[in-house]
């Protein structure tokens, strides 16, 4: 590693994507060693350069933060209106009559 400490970059580009991406760099990088600051830059430059998609971004950068939620989808079980209602009074007259 070098003896210098690693400076926040800065780019010019309007996409909203990028300057949301940019702004959690920001914090992260407020926030950072030395060492993952060269880390958060090589991610920002990566993603500047359309080599990472945003998920690999923020990814590399919760990697170091460890804060990143990953939201796991579960099945949704629906039933129509009639079969729940027979269901129902199925269970309902078991209850009743044990």
């Amino acid at each position: 590693m070098s003896s210098e400490e690693p400076e926040k970059l800065s780019f010019d580009n309007t996409d909203f994507k990028f300057n949301v991406a940019y702004q959690s760099y920001e914090k992260a990088f407020a926030e950072a060693t030395p060492e993952d600051r060269e880390m958060l830059n090589e991610a920002i430059t990566k993603l500047y350069r359309n080599e990472i998609t945003y998920p690999q971004f923020y990814d590399a950068l919760s990697d170091e933060e460890g804060r990143r939620y990953r939201y796991h989808r579960s099945k949704i079980n629906t039933t129509r209106k009639f079969a729940y209602r027979r269901a129902q009074r199925k269970a309902n007259n078991i209850k009743r009559h044990k």
